[in-house]
């Protein structure tokens, strides 16, 4: 199994390392620019997806296939000579899908429930890809000074096609991906001071 490792020091709330491993690498999609922050009340998380689009997506997006992105998240207390403890999971979709008579991007991003239109593909990659300010945990539910592990995945999900689309797409496996799972360790600073690093 490939490693790859890198560590990261926050000033004030967090001292974390991201580890990203390897667990079902397949595809060139990755998970980038994580950090790991707080607000007064909460945790939060910022990371994207790098390299997701495929050009055979991109141009049945076009044709008007959905495409959708499944978020998988891990809280996890780590336990000295036990199994880590598993505090929360949580998932939720980013779906794209394209408009031909409005000629425009609709995005469902699954944890705002929203749907946002945007005029461009590359708009509606970026609102795809990318995690911005997700609450994952009120900062009530830590324990200051303990071990916590952040982890997380992305996958390609595949929804059932429309029958007038599951002949002209015989290639439709191939657009599948995930990427590894990513560790981000941390612990939480009992001065609460809000720290901010990107991978």
């Amino acid at each position: 199994m490939l490693l790859k490792s890198s560590k990261i020091f926050l000033l004030g709330l967090l001292i974390c390392s991201l580890v990203p491993f390897s667990a079902f690498a397949r595809e060139q999609a990755r998970i980038t620019d994580i950090a790991v922050v707080d607000s007064a009340t909460d945790l939060l998380l910022y990371f994207q997806v790098t390299d997701a689009f495929s050009p055979e997506m991109e141009e049945g997006i076009k044709n008007g296939i959905p495409v959708t992105f499944t978020f998988y998240l891990e809280l996890m207390a780590e336990r000295e000579g036990w199994s880590d403890k598993n505090i929360v999971s949580r998932s939720f979709d980013h779906t794209l899908t394209y408009d031909n008579l409005k000629q425009e991007y609709l995005v469902e991003l699954g944890e705002t429930k929203k749907i946002v239109a945007v005029d461009s593909l590359a708009a509606a990659r970026e609102l795809m890809v990318e995690i911005h300010d997700y609450k994952f945990v009120p900062l009530a539910d830590l324990v200051p000074g303990a071990d916590y592990k952040v982890r997380l995945n992305v996958r390609l999900t595949k929804k059932t096609l429309p029958l007038n689309f599951q002949y002209v797409i015989p290639f439709w496996n191939l657009w599948e991906f995930e990427t590894d799972w990513y560790e981000v360790n941390f612990i939480l600073q009992p001065d609460r001071t809000a720290g901010r690093q990107k991978q």
